[in-house]
Order: C-alpha cells, then sequence, then structure tokens
C-alpha cells in the first residue's frame, strides 16, 4: 500500500522589502534566505525575521512564467510547491532559459527546465532514492552502467528571477556540462574553484505531463521548437520495433523456405552428356536437333532448372531447350548461350565468358515429359553438349529478395532515427556526425 503524499502547510510569514518597503509573503520561510522582490524586483538576502538586505538589483523577468509561483505539482508520488522562476542565460552566448525551482517536504528540490518548449524534471541525492554517483569517462559518464555522452558545457548567468530560495543562487558561480541518453540527463556543476562538484539527473517531459501535474491547460506551454538535447527519439521506437518484427518475419520465411525444402524435396530428372553433330544440310552454324529420354514430375507443380555445358574454346555454343508434355504436348521454350573466349594482351591472360549456364521454367505441371534440344555453334568441331535437369529445385534468391524487402522498412527506420540524431547533435558543439559532413 502507498503512503499518501504529504502536503504543504498553508502557514507563511511575510517581510518587507528593503529597498521599496513592499511586503513579501514567502512560501517556505523555515528554508528561504534569498528572496526577490516582486514590486521592484531586489534581490534580497533575509537576514532575520522581517528583515531583509538587498544583495543585488534585477531587472524583471522577460516572460511571464507559465507555470503560477505558490503552485503544487506532484512528480514520482511526491507533492512539491513551486517557490521559484529562474531566467538564465548562457555566458557568451545568446541561449537562454527558463528554471523553475520546486520544494518538498523531505525529498529537497527539484527543478524543472525549459528550452525551446523542451522541459526536464532535474534532481538530485535527495530527491532520487535510487540515486548513484555516476563515474567519469571522459568524454562520457556512465550512471547506472548506462552511458552518458557529453552533449553541452556552459557557464549558467542568472538574468532574471522571482520567488525565493534557500541558496545564493544569483552569484554563485559554477560550470555546467550535460551529458544525455535520452530521455534522460546527466548534469554536472562544477564551482568555480574546482572544489565542489554536484551531479543531478535529469528526465525528459513531454508538456502534457507537466500540464497534468499542476492541473493546467497545455495550450498555455511554450510550443516546442526543434528538437531537445535528450527528447526521446519516436524514429528510435519505430526502428526498434521494425527490427525486432522484421528478424521475427525473416525467421519464419526461413523455416517456410526449409519446410518446402522437406515437402518437395529436389528430384533429378535428367543427368546425361549428348554427342552433337554438325548438320551439314542447314546453315553452317547448325546442328543436328535431338530428343532426350522421358522423365516424370511427380508433383502437381513444380520448377525445373537445366544446367547445361559444353567444351567451347574461343567460340560460342547456343541451344534452344523445348519441354514437351508428352500427354497433351504442350511446351515450355527457353534459350541460352554458351560463350568463352580467352587470350593474352600486353603481357597479361584474359578470360571472358564461361563453358557453363543455367536455365530456370517455373510452374510445370505434373507429367511426364521429354527435351527438344535445338544446339547450334560456331565451331563445327563441337561435339558435346551436357544437360542436366532438375525439379523443385532450392529457390534462394526469391527467399534472398523476400529477406531485401522485409529488411526496406527497417532501413528506412534507420534513416529517419539517424537523420533525427543528426538533427539533435546539431545543437552539440560535440556532435558525433561532424565528421560526417
Amino acid at each position: 500500500m502507498e503512503e499518501p503524499i504529504k502536503s504543504f502547510s498553508s502557514q507563511s510569514e511575510t517581510i518587507d522589502c528593503a529597498v521599496c518597503k513592499q511586503t513579501i509573503t514567502l512560501l517556505d520561510p523555515s528554508k528561504s534566505e534569498y528572496v526577490v522582490c516582486g514590486s521592484c524586483f531586489s534581490y534580497l538576502h533575509i537576514i532575520a525575521n522581517n528583515y531583509s538586505r538587498l544583495n543585488r538589483q534585477l531587472v524583471k523577468p522577460e516572460q511571464k512564467p507559465v507555470l503560477k509561483i505558490g503552485s503544487t505539482a506532484t512528480f514520482h508520488n511526491v507533492n512539491f510547491k513551486l517557490i521559484a522562476y529562474l531566467e538564465k542565460k548562457e555566458a557568451g552566448s545568446d541561449y537562454c532559459w527558463r528554471e523553475y525551482i520546486l520544494t518538498s517536504k523531505d525529498r529537497g528540490y527539484i527543478t524543472l527546465s525549459e528550452f525551446d518548449g523542451h522541459w526536464n524534471l532535474i534532481g538530485g541525492k535527495d530527491f532520487l532514492i535510487d540515486y548513484e554517483e555516476p563515474t567519469v569517462q571522459a568524454p562520457s559518464v556512465y550512471y547506472k552502467n548506462i552511458e552518458y555522452r557529453l552533449f553541452n558545457k556552459y557557464t549558467p548567468i542568472v538574468t532574471a528571477m522571482v520567488g525565493e530560495v534557500d541558496w545564493d543562487v544569483v552569484n554563485e558561480k559554477i560550470k555546467a556540462q550535460e551529458y544525455i541518453a535520452p530521455p534522460f540527463m546527466v548534469v554536472a556543476e562544477t564551482s568555480a574553484n574546482y572544489r565542489n562538484k554536484d551531479y543531478y539527473i535529469g528526465e525528459y517531459l513531454e508538456p502534457k505531463a507537466i500540464a497534468d501535474a499542476f492541473g493546467i491547460d497545455e495550450i498555455i506551454l511554450t510550443e516546442r521548437i526543434g528538437i531537445g538535447a535528450n527528447q526521446p527519439s519516436i524514429a528510435y521506437d519505430r526502428f526498434k520495433s521494425a527490427l525486432q518484427i522484421t528478424a521475427i518475419a525473416i525467421v519464419l520465411v526461413l523455416i517456410i523456405h526449409l519446410l518446402i525444402g522437406l515437402v518437395k524435396p529436389e528430384k533429378e530428372l535428367l543427368n546425361n552428356d549428348f554427342l552433337i553433330s554438325h548438320d551439314e544440310r542447314q546453315d553452317v552454324n547448325d546442328y543436328k536437333s535431338f530428343i532426350t529420354p522421358s522423365f516424370t514430375i511427380d508433383d502437381e507443380s513444380s520448377n525445373v532448372a537445366f544446367e547445361i555445358a559444353t567444351t567451347v574454346d574461343n567460340n560460342w555454343l547456343e541451344t534452344t531447350i523445348v519441354l514437351v508434355n508428352e500427354k497433351d504436348n504442350r511446351t515450355w521454350e527457353v534459350s541460352k548461350s554458351i560463350e568463352y573466349y580467352h587470350g593474352y594482351e600486353g603481357g597479361e591472360g584474359w578470360s571472358e565468358g564461361s563453358t557453363r549456364e543455367s536455365l530456370l521454367l517455373s510452374d510445370i505441371p505434373k507429367g511426364t515429359y521429354h527435351l527438344n534440344v535445338y544446339p547450334s555453334s560456331g565451331d563445327i568441331n563441337s561435339n558435346n553438349l551436357y544437360i542436366k535437369a532438375t525439379a523443385n529445385v532450392t529457390m534462394w534468391r526469391n527467399t534472398l529478395i523476400t529477406i531485401l524487402l522485409l529488411c526496406l522498412y527497417p532501413a528506412v527506420c534507420w534513416y529517419m532515427m539517424r537523420n533525427f540524431e543528426k538533427r539533435r547533435w546539431d545543437n552539440s558543439d560535440y556532435s558525433p556526425f561532424v565528421n560526417e559532413d
């Protein structure tokens, strides 16, 4: 049984602004040490009850917070209160983003960061029950044995703020590094003197998750632009699914192929070396036709593969083979030319063609057959023609074509996934794709 979520007390305290004397209500008086006046935007250090001192003068935030200060939300079964809104920028650049600081009763702080409509929930070891210290293996870090790749290095600067915090967030000097393994992120913050280093774990949240947590309309949230640093890739999920489905389909195709081979095994129909002779009554290239012995095809439908060979040397032989059904005289005709040439040129040997070729007939019905063979050759001394006929030959080509077609969709998904990742890393100085451009 889950424990009830702890709620916040309605108690609050007030202090007066040291600059404009406006009364400021503190949302977390027991913890807060710094607060910004909502009237003059003075950054105040809370010294004692109802007494503050000006620390720094800030400016009015450029954007109105889309999440209301003082509102509550629940993340991972922990109730939080939003106590501060910060606008930050990256030193030396125009990149800016927004952060919302939320506090809990006993699980510390979390930050909701928003950049171009992309949201991250970022928490440290106080928030994460199963937190483990990341290990550095430059240029990456490993968290729970998963590699997080370096995506960005920057120095954050607070440009505006409203609300309150318990540390000097405006004046702190840190350097940050972001490492990603979507949808998660490891944020490493190092103090300016490099003495302290803290790690935080970020999780990408869809705008709907933010809206649901705060009970607001999703439409008021900033519209997403581009691809977030650790935004999950739908293309990656699609590629994984396509890969799994395709792998199963390929296994099924291979099983079916093997089963067909068991049900309809190969059968040798003819295997003879025939003597051929020149027909002096016909054209100089014509040879006497001949008829092979009969053979039987037992299956209702079969393919028949022919292998033909001869001893041509620097010449050619062409033959027409007619398969004849002896019951109804139906015929199937195929022709093939055998050419083989070789010699020497420039001190090197060369050859072209072959003395062996193959042919295929498909969907041959059951019955008794013979072959009518009509050879011709450019060499009147050719005297043999080898013919081998086999039924139900294993059609690996068709199986391979089927497998290749099955692989097309995963290939397209892979390309889309890769394109998504390339666009993601276009926003980083540490892109693994930089050498491909």
